[in-house]
């Protein structure tokens, strides 16, 4: 079974996504994501990320905080065999997390200067 190429991890406003390809093959690929925070010290599976046929996985709810090292894994099942795993480096929130600029309102009315400001979308 092929191993999944190309895993990389996304991160935009707070919405943490692995992402990976996979060569065309006549069967559908399953796959598993796998995460190791540094905290806990060892992998474990994605809940919401198991037997998925998609090539993304959104783990932004498994982050055990923005200063803390996580690394991921993915691995393909087609029927009962399973390629090895493929691991991401590092990532840490903080450090390659990317937050937009947030949205800015201005308005005036009579003598009073109102400014709205609102989380990134």
């Amino acid at each position: 079974v092929p191993v999944p190429t190309q895993i990389a991890v996304t991160s935009e406003n707070f919405n943490t996504v692995l992402h990976w390809q996979y060569p065309p093959i006549s069967e559908t690929p399953r796959f598993i994501v796998e995460i190791k925070p540094y905290t806990l010290g060892r992998y474990k599976i994605i809940s919401t990320c198991v037997n998925i046929s998609a090539h993304f996985c959104d783990f932004s709810k498994e982050m055990y905080g923005p200063f803390v090292s996580h690394w991921l894994r993915v691995k393909a099942v087609i029927g009962s065999q399973q390629s090895e795993y493929v691991a991401t480096k590092e990532f840490i929130l903080r450090k390659h997390g990317n937050i937009g600029p947030p949205k800015l309102s201005l308005s005036r009315h009579d003598d009073t200067i109102t400014v709205d400001i609102y989380h990134p979308a």
